[in-house]
């Protein structure tokens, strides 16, 4: 799993206040939930793999939220992904 350091390094973010440290903890809460959805419950969150994953997903999110006119279609997808995941979910359990 990764930590909010890991994630301010990747952004290359050197000082990071209190609302920067939140959002970042709920992205990484976010990607964790991503992830099982569309890995499987539990996945190796210690495989390198896993963590590039979370951190482009953390990344992405992170770029992009203010979701306006110039939002990447990786974020739509993510977006839809997420939305598709909860309603099987739900529909499932």
């Amino acid at each position: 799993m990764v930590t909010v350091e890991d994630v301010k390094n990747y952004l290359g973010i050197d000082y990071a206040d209190d609302m920067v440290e939140s959002n970042i903890a709920r992205m990484i809460k976010v990607s964790d939930s991503y992830l099982k959805g569309s890995i499987g419950d539990p996945y190796p969150d210690d495989d390198p793999r896993a963590i590039e994953l979370a951190l482009i997903i953390i990344a992405d999110l992170y770029n992009n939220r203010d979701l306006s006119d110039r939002v990447t279609a990786n974020t739509r997808r993510l977006v839809d992904d997420m939305s598709l995941q909860l309603r099987c979910e739900l529909r499932g359990g």
